[in-house]
């Protein structure tokens, strides 16, 4: 493929003279032979191979330890169930405990939480002496004290954390090696009360370990962060009895000081081979797993696919020898230096591919053909790679940019070329195409080979790629219509949604000239003053009383008509525009509300824009200040794609309106990254479900479950939930049951003007009043 050298492009050789083309094909055959034949490939393959042998390693810790953390994640919830539990049950001392927890229906209680999770053995509760007051094992509860165990003492010192991950011990009612995580019970007032423990047979872990296929010589460990073993398989060779066996304890510093793509380890530190070893930890507990291989079987691999090569090489590079040395090595040497400059001059020196100089050139030659030859131009660019640098780093960001050029470079055929414009922007040329179907189909190939995961300094990263097509001589023969062409396709590629391919055509040129338009007729829009507000009513689930409304932006365009705000907002967002009829909204919506009675709010929508400017802080209390509204009547409506931009600043901005009693909703949950750290890191109040999962609620089974689960998790929360989108009873029904707090949609009530919504706030207002 022609992409990580211009120079083998030809345009070194056009200008050079035959003896000095000579020259350079014996130099380049020299070195490439004798140096890289005879090292470099060796060295290559064997790096390759071990490389390759890792990734697998990696690949398998990954899924491991994701796993085994959900696994304690699942155990500690049910822990800290249990824990409010019997906080709830206002108990302050240990005889309240054990009356509380010492009875059978206490022991079903216990039994109940664990039903259904096979990884966990059972429960037991332990009093602040140590006493075993109850335990899923066995009923009635045997007479134990577990005062002596380390998890104990941990807990009842009060320090640390209220979750302990304890190492591997001998159960003294079922006899058996056990993993136990421990959390702390503690009274309202936080004085300790006990400890309630979660136990595993470690045989379970085992067993889990060796159901994954790792191959000859290889073991997978999962251990605690101070080494000691938890599982293993196979299990490592021991002397002792199971009741009296004490777990081994591997070197930390050389597992946890390897790189995060794995690395070799010393005989001695899992036995007494060397290793090439893998190590990830668990996200959300003190322990990781391990995968190794012993080193002697991949190099044994290796040996045997290096052997014919270095044999080949060696008989190459002795004929090269022999030919090359009656040649001028000063000549050569002077040549080498001014190839190296125009490389250079050619290359992009992060990613190592051509840069835009020479990206033109190829556009130019190809040109200079008669006739032309046929070829398809493609733009590809990174989505949201700028929230890459802003949140991980330049470093991470230039990282994955040689990584991204990697997979491209890939994808490549013998004759397609790559090149790195600029920043997150690169070019790909294939020859011999003008179908329009086969341009899109190897821009699909693209799309998914940067879909693919990357990780860059552990960070796992997922991005998308939007590509814009020309097709020559299709959409143009000149390096200037090309180009424009093939921005506006990548433009269309990126208003579609990202992540997709879009190929030039007519229709495109006549969207930007539209677009442009708009742009014009959005600036006199403001001028005129032709933006207005209607308010979508908010109900409560039960009894269906009004709650407050949901300010909606409209623009009524004299020739145009209603223009929908999926039309003009995202216009908005580009030019600026928004910035300024985000304040305007505020203050109009807060300015209607006090029209209402005080028991209803406004929720107001907020663009990533006001936040990115930082001007929404200002925008927000300059409108309850000008307009009286109290801070408690107000909710703002963020989009998951606020919180990815500028993280600290927005969670400052957040933090001010929640100590304000402004309320902060999350619109469209479900539909975005939908992390659940925004819901605590941002102190969410309210999250909306969108409309596309209300819609299918009663018919799609997928989305009443995802809906059904978007519920717990707000109730579990306590946060308050409202559905979007109501269009029919069923619908109503299946959210009330569910435990939805409020509704909104047509079948409710459709979006009122001003006046509307202030004479069916009054009317709500004196129902209120007669009861």
């Amino acid at each position: 493929m022609l992409s990580k050298s211009p120079i083998k492009q030809g345009f070194i050789y056009k200008a050079a003279s035959p003896t000095e083309v000579a020259i350079l094909i014996v130099d380049v055959f020299l070195i490439l032979l004798i140096a890289t034949s005879m090292f470099a490939v060796t060295a290559k393959l064997k790096a390759t191979a071990i490389e390759r042998q890792l990734k697998i390693q990696t690949t398998i810790a990954d899924v491991t330890s994701d796993e085994i953390n959900r696994s304690f994640q699942a155990m500690e919830l049910v822990l800290i169930g249990v824990s409010d539990y019997i906080k709830s049950q206002a108990i302050e001392d240990k005889t309240a405990l054990s009356d509380a927890m010492s009875t059978e229906p206490a022991n079903d209680l216990l039994r109940a939480r664990i039903s259904g999770l096979t990884f966990l053995d059972a429960l037991t509760v332990i009093d602040e002496t140590g006493r075993v007051l109850a335990t899923t094992r066995v009923w009635p509860t045997p007479d134990f004290n577990f005062g002596d165990r380390q998890y104990f003492k941990i807990m009842k010192s009060m320090l640390g954390a209220p979750t302990y991950l304890s190492p591997p011990l001998i159960g003294r009612i079922a006899g058996r090696p056990n993993l136990v995580l421990a959390h702390r019970l503690t009274t309202a007032s936080g004085k300790f009360l006990g400890v309630i423990n979660a136990a595993s047979e470690q045989a379970y872990f085992t067993t889990e370990l060796s159901n994954i296929d790792l191959g000859a010589g290889s073991v997978i460990a999962f251990i605690l962060n101070n080494g000691t073993l938890m599982a293993q398989s196979p299990s490592p060779p021991s002397g002792q009895p199971p009741e009296t066996r004490t777990p081994p304890v591997y070197d930390t510093a050389a597992l946890f000081g390897l790189p995060t793509a794995g690395g070799l380890i010393a005989a001695g530190v899992l036995d007494d081979q060397q290793r090439y070893t893998a190590v990830r930890r668990l996200a959300n507990f003190p322990a990781a797993i391990v995968v190794s291989v012993a080193a002697k079987t991949v190099n044994d691999e290796i040996r045997r696919t290096l052997l014919p090569l270095v044999i080949a090489c060696l008989v190459v590079c002795a004929a090269i020898v022999i030919i090359t040395v009656f040649w001028s090595r000063q000549l050569r040497r002077d040549r080498r230096q001014s190839i190296v400059q125009y490389h250079q001059a050619r290359t992009d020196m992060m990613t190592g591919l051509p840069n835009r100089l020479c990206f033109v050139e190829w556009i130019e030659s190809l040109n200079k053909n008669n006739p032309v030859k046929p070829f398809v131009l493609y733009f590809v660019d990174l989505d949201y790679f700028k929230t890459i640098n802003d949140t991980l780093g330049h470093d991470v960001g230039d990282k994955l940019l040689m990584a991204v050029a990697d997979r491209l470079d890939e994808c490549l055929g013998p004759l397609d070329r790559v090149a790195r414009l600029g920043g997150d922007e690169f070019a790909v040329i294939r020859m011999g195409v003008s179908d329009e179907g086969d341009a899109l189909r190897f821009a699909d190939i693209i799309v998914s080979a940067v879909n693919r995961q990357f990780v860059i300094e552990g960070h796992q990263l997922n991005i998308t790629s939007s590509i814009g097509i020309s097709l020559c001589p299709r959409d143009g023969r000149d390096l200037v219509s090309l180009l424009k062409n093939a921005d506006l396709a990548l433009f269309k590629a990126k208003t579609d949604g990202r992540g997709l391919a879009r190929a030039f055509s007519k229709d495109l040129a006549n969207v930007a000239d539209t677009r442009r338009k708009l742009q014009i007729d959005l600036e006199e829009a403001w001028e005129l003053g032709q933006f207005y507000l209607v308010y979508q009513p908010i109900f409560e689930a039960t009894g269906r009383r009004l709650s407050g409304f949901e300010a909606l932006l409209r623009w009524k365009h004299p020739e145009r008509g209603e223009v929908r705000p999926d039309v003009f907002i995202p216009v908005a967002e580009e030019t600026g525009l928004i910035v300024r009829l985000g304040a305007w909204v505020l203050e109009q919506a807060c300015k209607d509300a006090m029209r209402w009675p005080a028991t209803l709010f406004v929720s107001i929508n907020l663009s990533p824009i006001q936040f990115r400017d930082s001007v929404v802080e200002a925008q927000v209390y300059g409108a309850l200040e000008r307009t009286g509204l109290s801070g408690d009547r107000l909710e703002l409506e963020i989009t998951e794609s606020t919180l990815i931009h500028k993280v600290n600043e927005v969670q400052s901005v957040l933090h001010k309106f929640r100590d304000s009693h402004i309320a902060i909703a999350l619109d469209d949950f479900g539909t975005g990254y939908s992390s659940l750290s925004y819901l605590v890191n941002f102190q969410i109040d309210r999250i909306k479900i969108d409309r596309y999962f209300v819609e299918g609620v009663a018919g799609k089974p997928s989305s009443q479950a995802i809906i059904q689960a978007i519920l717990a998790l707000a109730s579990t929360l306590g946060l308050q939930c409202t559905a979007e989108g109501i269009e029919t009873e069923e619908q109503a029904e299946i959210l009330i049951n569910g435990g939805c707090s409020h509704l909104q949609g047509y079948l409710l009530a459709r979006p009122l003007s001003a006046d509307q919504a202030r004479q069916m706030a009054e009317e709500a207002g004196e129902r209120v009043k007669a009861g």
